[in-house]
């Protein structure tokens, strides 16, 4: 039994194939006490197959998909944990090994916010940047829960943002294996979601500091974008270095998978 109460968090959209694995070793372990599992809005049989445990775990049923920082928002709310565990729905192999991972360097008192990475994944310090698997103490996000709710795909950036260098752990979480958007999406879908979610990432980059006009107006022009080409050339045309090396990390490398 741990000394403070835990309850783990499970954003999902469409994500049927994968969420239910999630809560099968979440109400099976003895470290959460209490599971929640936000539906953002899904359109496949993502609900249903949460539903299948709504006598184990706290579901909240979003009707129309707003985004995973709003989802985060929504699940913070409702628990009632002193520590928040985050896990992604598209996870496969996750075990009770990640968790104790994700736990330690908050119980151990050295540090406020915890970032688990997949090890052996593309790119480590982007990875490790913008995982979603993580660890915090709720009391220190709750004052954050309004502007956390409109960052949508760049809720990440934004979290680790509320926390300094000294106050974060970054571990890295052995056999842990999450699916790519174009593993679950048609190729056009995913490149749809990889470009809407970098770009997201990347505003949410930008509202911490004054970018230049030019590049919001890319960033605007880069979600009707459909041709590779053209796409990589306007993120070249980002003036601002952080911004552009996201976009071309997090777009320009997985786009490349498809």
């Amino acid at each position: 039994m741990l000394s403070k109460k835990v309850t783990a968090i499970v954003p999902a959209y469409n994500e049927e194939k994968t969420v239910g694995k999630v809560l099968d070793v979440l109400i099976t372990s003895d470290i959460p006490d209490e599971v929640i599992c936000v539906n953002d809005g899904s359109t496949d049989n993502t609900l249903n197959e949460i539903k299948k445990y709504k006598e184990d775990i706290v579901i909240i049923d979003i009707g129309k998909n707003k985004g995973k920082g709003n989802a985060l928002a929504e699940g913070i709310k409702k628990a009632s944990g002193d520590i928040l565990l985050f896990l992604d729905a598209d996870l496969t192999t996750l075990s009770d090994m990640h968790l104790q991972l994700l736990l330690e360097p908050l119980l151990n008192g050295k540090y406020r916010a915890v970032l688990g990475y997949l090890v052996g994944g593309s790119g480590f310090s982007l990875a490790s940047n913008i995982t979603g698997q993580r660890a915090y103490y709720r009391k220190d996000l709750m004052p954050h829960i309004k502007e956390m709710a409109g960052t949508k795909f760049g809720v990440e950036v934004f979290l680790n943002g509320l926390f300094s260098k000294n106050e974060t752990k970054k571990v890295p979480l052995p056999g842990l294996v999450g699916l790519y958007k174009y593993e679950k999406e048609s190729p056009q879908d995913a490149l749809n979601s990889y470009i809407k979610a970098g770009v997201e990432i990347a505003r949410v980059i930008g509202n911490k500091r004054v970018l230049p006009k030019s590049d919001f107006k890319i960033l605007r022009e880069l979600e009707d974008i459909t041709d590779f080409r053209v796409l990589q050339r306007k993120i070249r045309e980002i003036s601002d270095t952080e911004v552009r090396d996201i976009l071309e990390k997090y777009i320009l490398r997985y786009i490349r998978r498809l």
